[in-house]
């Protein structure tokens, strides 16, 4: 019972930064849905990595990962003007999503 208290005090306290767009909608579902008891995503919250990090785990360009930020492809949070968060699984995802894109396109055309 303590638990869903102190996540009302966190959804109410998180609203006012969602509203004028320091924090985005999806994001606060993503604390409402880690924090609920009861839910998968309650074992652990989402690792987050750098930009400097994940040039790193993607071997590529910073302006790269901006591109890919831009497009969706990662999800980011941002914490202030000058530091951007990407979630971890977000990065995996990414990573499941295009291996082997180039192989299974070249056996689809034989």
């Amino acid at each position: 019972m303590n638990e869903i208290k102190n996540l009302d005090i966190i959804i109410s306290v998180l609203q006012p930064l969602v509203n004028t767009g320091i924090i985005s909608k999806t994001e606060l579902e993503r604390i409402k849905n880690t924090a609920m008891p009861g839910t998968p995503e309650t074992a652990e919250l989402d690792n987050m990595k750098s930009i400097k990090d994940t040039c790193e785990i993607l071997r590529c360009d910073r302006r790269t990962v901006y591109t890919w930020m831009t497009n969706g492809d990662l999800e980011f949070t941002r914490l202030s003007k000058r530091k951007v968060l990407i979630f971890e699984s977000s990065i995996i995802r990414f990573i499941e999503k295009r291996k082997n894109t180039k192989y299974t396109h070249e056996m689809t055309l034989k």
